[in-house]
């Protein structure tokens, strides 16, 4: 039996993406933590458009953000970038 909506529409339907139905596969992405240093001001501005933003993560921010950006580093190049043929080193970059 389908389960019963009590309250009509939800007025956040409009702005939070539906959930996939249970009966649609999904494809499950891997996720891992990085761990960056931002300028503190760069950091409120952040966390001031998440929570004025409904629905929307510091994750989810930060993934499209980064998702635009290298898009775009990509097509200045003209194409994707190779595999990385060693792990990065960490730390502050050598001058």
């Amino acid at each position: 039996m389908a389960k019963r909506r009590t309250i009509g529409t939800n007025p956040l339907d409009a702005v939070i993406p539906a959930r996939p139905s249970e009966g649609a596969p999904t494809k499950k992405v891997i996720k891992e933590r990085l761990t960056v240093h931002l300028p503190v001001e760069l950091i409120e501005r952040v966390k001031n458009a998440v929570y004025w933003t409904p629905g929307l993560t510091l994750a989810g921010l930060a993934e499209e953000a980064l998702t635009a950006a290298v898009e775009r580093l990509e097509r200045e190049r003209g194409e994707p970038f190779p595999p990385r043929k060693t792990e990065l080193k960490g730390g502050r970059p050598l001058k």
